[in-house]
């Protein structure tokens, strides 16, 4: 059985270093201190359910829910010492899945932990390889396969690919792909997004024949995978 992967977004180390002990008996734990670094390992690290402080550095916690909800369903437990039910109950209709107020009983976390992961929808193992049509991917090896031939990507690229052959025919904004991708606000980056798109569908309609359009651009909304 594979064991679940928890993502813990905290800034403060000494609550931090508190989950990370009571969590990793049971669980893997993957840390972020703040909310850029938060995206950039959800991306990355691909966890089971994240639980995310909402006072953090550079990108805040209601960000990063926002972003995340963008495209994934992953768990999201909020830990908040708000007390305005308003407040709190916006951060659900955002898409938190549960929220504990600091400070915490550590058996109700793990409850509340464990209720989060048995309630998720069911989904295919975990697996470092993606298929679609003619490409392959395989993110433990960083190796691309189109037609048969091997592709060299840069990181970014790499990444951005991931995304959009993990989840075919669906439209990502720009902004969710950079945000997600780049872990950073989207604000004027759109250039820098285009060029990463534009190089990585040249080199794959290289591979693949011109008449392969993989990669699509849907006008005034992103892009997906066809």
């Amino acid at each position: 059985m594979v064991t679940a992967k928890i993502l813990v977004v905290e800034d403060h180390q000494d609550v931090r270093d508190l989950l990370h002990d009571v969590l990793s008996d049971n669980y893997q734990v993957v840390e972020a201190v703040d909310g850029v670094s938060a995206l950039a390992k959800f991306h990355s690290e691909q966890p089971d359910l994240v639980i995310l402080d909402l006072m953090l550095p550079k990108v805040t916690g209601e960000s990063v829910l926002k972003t995340i909800r963008k495209t994934a369903n992953v768990p999201v437990l909020v830990l908040t010492a708000i007390q305005d039910k308003q407040r709190v109950v916006a951060l659900l209709k955002d898409g938190a899945n549960d929220y504990l107020t600091k400070p915490f009983d550590i058996d109700e976390l793990l409850a509340r932990v464990a209720v989060q992961l048995r309630q998720r929808t069911p989904t295919v193992e975990r697996s470092a390889q993606l298929t679609y049509e003619h490409i392959s991917l395989d993110s433990a090896t960083h190796q691309v396969i189109v037609d048969g031939n091997q592709l060299s990507l840069p990181k970014k690229e790499f990444a951005i690919l991931q995304i959009l052959i993990a989840h075919p025919k669906q439209v990502f904004t720009k902004e969710s792909l950079y945000e997600t991708v780049w872990g950073e606000p989207y604000l004027n980056a759109e250039n820098t997004l285009n060029v990463h798109i534009s190089n990585l569908r040249n080199k794959i309609n290289d591979l693949a024949g011109t008449t392969n359009k993989y990669i699509i651009s849907i006008w005034g909304i992103g892009v997906r995978f066809a």
